[in-house]
């Protein structure tokens, strides 16, 4: 499945390690990685050179950013992206199959029902990322995966990236070019549409539908030739003849496509007057490609079910369908049956008695507007911990507190899905829990009241290993780390003093932080920057500081904060590596980790701020900020910019926080003093 790692290859990019090559193109080489979680994605370290220009970088990581708002159906979603020297990386979820190019070579072309599900689920990716304003710019069958839930497009929106960073040339495949991108105009919306025929010409015949001889043949064919569909069936045929046409208002959009091909009686081999595509000056910057009048509107027929598709890629394509814009009716008269469904309508009731819109993904029902609350648990005692993990093969929320108690529940589920989770501590049962992470795994941290620290499976009461003993006083912060390939723990106590050590053998790990201590370590954030572990701490002398951990050095020290500093969490932002901190001087402030310099400060909070976490809502980076004054507020970390009104808690101070995404919706989660844990929905994951 992937080829061993050779010499001079990066065995980490960020947090991620890399385990084998995939392959290479002409953007660059994909790589297999894993995540600290244990998530395998797939890595693409692009050749383009950034050569140290901020502006290019900074293009670079917004045009990325947008690819991170399309809808994950039919595509494989990208998750992050980042900068390691002058080597941009982008990663992504990992596709376990073949792509559509080398499945043809391979076994031929498609027929049938699997000519129609690769047609349908492409058109619906392309419709997705269109709608998320983005234009592919080299869609192509070697950029269509073949996974065990059916096609996914990849690559989307990072040929424009290139584009930004490159030095010269065009970013794209000659067989596969729209006529007006070689003629030099920008790629647009409808430039990606004739690539889509030209790969769906490939899947069904196995040679694109404009030669694959030389460059200059290839060319002089697209410009000037019609294109060669010979062995494509009808209707499909007629349908991409319309997407091939030279001119690109001349085109369907991506949405009329998939409103096509799910059947609009004879419009596909009848012109249809004016058009639907964007005009030329249309940008991915300036909006979204409109989708079908409404006077055009028929209901319809599918034309790809019959034997041919089955009921799960039907329902697939309606919601995606619905999602991305694509319009479509259906209506008892008219009805959409799928033979391999029982006969089954998409408009009424199945054979078990069910509608069609019975079971689909969470992430197809309407998303909760920011701000709305979705759970409230009490743990007793203060909840000085949050984290997301994984439990049980779900989702989660984990949660502990002081009086020694730790759950864990869905992030969209209410009080009835606790989960009491069980952490071993021998004689000290009622020890405050910390929760994070071990190797991927929900863990639970009990601290000990001597400065000993117990790290346990949650759900499991058998420790990990013997209790951690190196600390001579009581710990108030932890966080896992990877270093050297092995999951440690960084822990920071009450007398000053930082260790890293490992919680299967409960013994130092390395060379540790030469902290000086005396002042209390409040706070532990951990991370990887220029591909080495860190981790930055928060102290009771004004200042947060960011320690080497693989030699125990200090890297850097923040002096911005006017007290004590609490709370940290650290992300990266524009591909630069950033600290955010907090404390009792009420102000959220941005600090460069390699420099210590303060890049920017948040202010709101009329209280001490306790807690901090970040991540992304609708694509944006955001840290949430939780304060004694009993509010949690969510800041745009790109413009300071606070995101809706401030979430109070229920219990008043709020001790920790937490923010995620899942099921298609960003979730916020805030521990407070009166014991009590509230989730809200900060709305969909992606706009």
């Amino acid at each position: 499945m992937f080829r061993p790692l050779q010499a001079g290859e990066p065995t980490r990019l960020g947090d991620y390690r890399v385990v084998g090559g995939l392959g290479e193109g002409g953007q660059g080489v994909v790589y297999l990685g894993e995540h600290p979680s244990g998530e395998r994605v797939a890595i693409k370290v692009l050749h383009a050179r950034l050569a140290g220009r901020s502006e290019a970088r900074e293009r670079f990581l917004r045009e990325v950013d947008a690819a991170m708002r399309v809808a994950a159906f039919c595509t494989a979603r990208v998750l992050d992206v980042a900068v390691d020297g002058d080597r941009p990386f982008i990663v992504s979820e990992f596709v376990d199959g073949p792509s559509l190019e080398d499945s043809v070579r391979e076994h031929g072309p498609r027929s049938g029902g699997a000519l129609d599900r690769v047609a349908v689920s492409t058109a619906t990716a392309l419709a997705a990322i269109h709608r998320a304003g983005i234009v592919h710019r080299d869609f192509k069958p070697s950029n269509v995966l073949l996974g065990p839930d059916g096609p996914r497009v990849i690559d989307f929106g990072i040929a424009r990236a290139i584009d930004m960073t490159a030095t010269g040339g065009s970013v794209g495949t000659p067989a596969y070019m729209a006529p007006e991108v070689i003629r030099g105009e920008p790629a647009r919306p409808a430039s990606d549409v004739f690539s889509w025929a030209v790969t769906v010409g490939f899947a069904a015949t196995g040679r694109p539908s404009f030669g694959r001889d030389t460059f200059p043949a290839v060319l002089y064919r697209i410009l000037n030739a019609h294109p060669d569909l010979d062995g494509v069936p009808e209707p499909l045929r007629a349908l991409l003849a319309r997407c091939l046409a030279k001119a690109p208002q001349d085109r369907p959009s991506a949405a009329e496509v998939l409103h096509l091909l799910l059947g609009q009686d004879h419009s596909v081999t009848t012109p249809i007057k004016g058009t639907t595509s964007p005009g030329p000056g249309w940008t991915p910057e300036a909006g979204t490609p409109p989708v079908l009048p409404a006077a055009r509107r028929r209901r319809s027929r599918l034309l790809v079910v019959g034997s041919a598709a089955s009921a799960a890629v039907l329902v697939s394509v309606i919601v995606v369908a619905l999602r991305t814009g694509a319009p479509m009716t259906t209506s008892p008269s008219v009805p959409v049956t799928s033979p391999a469904a029982g006969g089954a309508t998409a408009g009424g009731a199945t054979a078990g008695g069910a509608t069609a819109g019975a079971g689909l993904p969470k992430s197809a029902a309407a998303p909760r507007p920011y701000g709305r609350r979705t759970a409230r648990v009490a743990l007793g005692g203060e909840v000085n911990s949050l984290a997301v993990s994984s439990y049980q093969g779900r989702r989660v929320v984990l949660a502990g507190s002081t009086a020694g108690v730790a759950r864990a529940w869905r992030l969209d589920a209410g009080p009835s899905q606790v989960a009491e989770l069980r952490a071993g501590g021998g004689a000290e049962a009622g020890a405050a829990v910390d929760v994070g992470e071990v190797d991927g795994r929900a863990a639970a941290f009990r601290r000990l009241q001597g400065g000993g620290v117990v790290v346990s499976g949650v759900g499991d009461a058998a420790p990990l290993g013997p209790a951690y003993a190196g600390h001579g006083a009581m710990v108030y912060a932890i966080a896992a780390a990877q270093v050297a390939g092995r999951t440690v723990l960084v822990s920071g106590d009450q007398a000053g003093k930082i260790h890293v050590w490992d919680p299967k053998t409960g013994k130092d790990s390395g060379p540790q932080p030469r902290a000086a201590g005396g002042d209390p370590v409040f706070g532990v954030a951990t991370g990887t920057m220029d591909g080495h572990p860190f981790a930055v701490t928060a102290s009771a002398d004004d200042t947060a500081q960011v320690w080497d951990l693989e030699d125990g050095s200090r890297r850097a020290t923040f002096r911005g904060h006017t007290g004590d500093v609490f709370a940290v969490a650290a992300t990266a932002l524009d591909g630069a590596p950033v600290a955010v901190s907090g404390g009792s001087d009420r102000v959220v402030r941005v600090w460069d980790l390699r420099s210590g310099h303060e890049l920017a400060s948040f202010a709101g909070h009329t209280a001490e701020i306790a807690a901090l976490a970040v991540g992304r809502v609708k694509g944006r980076a955001v840290v949430a900020s939780g304060a004694f004054d009993g509010t949690v507020r969510v800041w745009d970390l790109r413009d300071g910019r606070q995101l809706g009104e401030p979430l109070r808690t229920p219990g008043g101070r709020v001790y920790s926080v937490a923010v995620a995404e899942d099921g298609g919706e960003s979730w916020l989660a805030a521990g407070d003093v009166g014991g009590d844990v509230t989730v809200w929905s900060l709305g969909p994951a992606s706009p």
